[in-house]
């Protein structure tokens, strides 16, 4: 672990095409409050990780956005740190975050105004978050709220609005929902707009207030609500349910909440009863490998690929896409006078099983010693790369292959004790990945380690 350095003069360090100018990345948050304060701007922090180095390039690509620099540099002192080192460690903690990759905004008081999960080579992104962290800077803040709720203050105005504000970055409400909820009266629980507030949540399926909103409220008016906003925020409202309830599943590590929760997934599919098993399964997949149920992983993983991506053809798949493709183009609406469409921008519903055999082979890579396990991780694995190539051949984003996928393969081979086929197939690997333009030293690395017999 790299030694702290407390950057008094607070050395800059710039990344190699960056745009925005970041400090020293070992500046521990009391140096980053203190110059905040005496400059007048926000804190920028960003935090990331070891987990994925391609996510951290997809970043400084962003980062090295022309129109970034004017607005960072004046409105506010930037930090990217790793959470892996010490600073970056204390940061997370200061903010109660549990990994990366997240930015935040925060004013010098530690208020966080805005919040980012996840990296993104536009630059427009980090634009327009810290925009809505400058316009959220006057104002009542988060530590006001916290403040109040200390001191006792629960009227259900206040906790409505310390909702808002919470949800404004990202943070968890559940709890204050229910304590809401308890300071209404019971009949106006079934009043349209409480129910339309309370589902704006995201209510965890176990919470008392998605349990007294279920009880107390007519179907009909559920029905009416989902009916009456666009589809989008439909589907928040399902996404909010299902994905708060599975975080606190795997928080707690409850395989009965997880099973709602993908029930509930599943039962959004209405009549396509295909789709919403492949959710279902999907979904408990997910769960037992965060709670790192290895057994159960490996079991529902297996299953899972056997009886949808193994009975897929390319075939298949691109019949998949063009009927995505045919939907979108119907669902749009015409433009100006002569009826002019809009160009059609999806994720072709293909790449998602290719981007799963990938997923799960590496994930039975680390996680798996049985010989047949991996034998059909290195299955999964080879024909994710013929998909992606059978589907993208056309494109020339990645002219020698998915990078990511040949890697996979070849780290199968090695674990398999067909070495000399893992050399052959990581030098591709490397030769992809310096194609792209994204580094390639980790998995050179990785190259050696296999010609010298030692990868672990």
């Amino acid at each position: 672990m790299k030694q702290v350095v407390l950057a008094i003069a607070l050395i800059i360090s710039i990344q190699c095409s960056g745009q925005i100018t970041f400090i020293n990345e070992n500046t521990p948050w009391e140096t980053l409050s203190k110059t905040a304060k005496k400059e007048k701007k926000l804190v920028f922090i960003h935090l990331e990780g070891d987990q994925c180095e391609q996510c951290n390039e997809v970043a400084s690509k962003g980062f090295a956005g022309p129109a970034l620099k004017d607005i960072y540099q004046k409105n506010f002192v930037s930090v990217r740190s790793n959470v892996d080192s010490e600073n970056g460690r204390k940061l997370a903690e200061k903010f109660r975050i549990k990994g990366a990759l997240v930015s935040l905004y925060v004013d010098p008081e530690g208020n966080i105004l805005n919040r980012f999960n996840g990296s993104t080579s536009n630059s427009n992104a980090y634009l327009e978050h810290a925009q809505v962290a400058l316009n959220r800077k006057n104002g009542k803040q988060l530590s006001d709220f916290e403040k109040e709720y200390k001191n006792g203050e629960r009227s259900a105005a206040f906790l409505k609005a310390y909702i808002q504000k919470r949800r404004e970055v990202n943070m968890p409400t559940n709890e204050l929902l229910n304590e809401y909820i308890g300071k209404l009266p019971i009949d106006s629980i079934a009043d349209f707009r409480v129910v339309k507030f309370i589902y704006q949540q995201g209510p965890t399926l176990d919470s008392r207030a998605y349990k007294l909103v279920r009880a107390l409220v007519p179907y009909s008016t559920i029905d009416s609500l989902y009916k009456s906003v666009p589809s989008q925020e439909a589907s928040a409202f399902n996404n909010g349910i299902i994905g708060n309830t599975m975080q606190k599943a795997i928080e707690t590590k409850n395989p009965d909440l997880a099973y709602q929760a993908s029930t509930f997934l599943q039962n959004t599919y209405n009549t396509d009863f295909l789709k919403g098993r492949l959710a279902f399964e999907r979904n408990m997949a997910h769960f037992y490998f965060a709670v790192k149920d290895t057994a159960a992983y490996f079991r529902t993983c297996g299953s899972f690929i056997r009886q949808n991506h193994l009975l897929l053809t390319v075939d298949s798949l691109k019949r998949m896409d063009e009927e995505m493709l045919r939907t979108s183009l119907a669902d749009q609406t015409p433009l100006g006078p002569a009826g002019e469409k809009q160009a059609v921008r999806f994720a072709p519903p293909s790449q998602r099983f290719h981007i799963e055999l990938n997923e799960h082979a590496w994930h039975f890579y680390e996680l798996s010693n049985n010989h047949r396990e991996l034998e059909n991780a290195l299955m999964w694995s080879k024909r994710s790369m013929e998909w992606y190539e059978e589907l993208r051949k056309d494109k020339h984003h990645m002219p020698l292959g998915n990078p990511a996928y040949i890697d996979t393969y070849a780290h199968l081979l090695y674990k398999l004790g067909r070495k000399d086929e893992a050399i052959e197939w990581q030098t591709k690997a490397v030769e992809a990945q310096k194609v792209t333009g994204m580094s390639w030293a980790s998995m050179e690395n990785d190259l050696a380690e296999m010609k010298a017999g030692t990868l672990k």
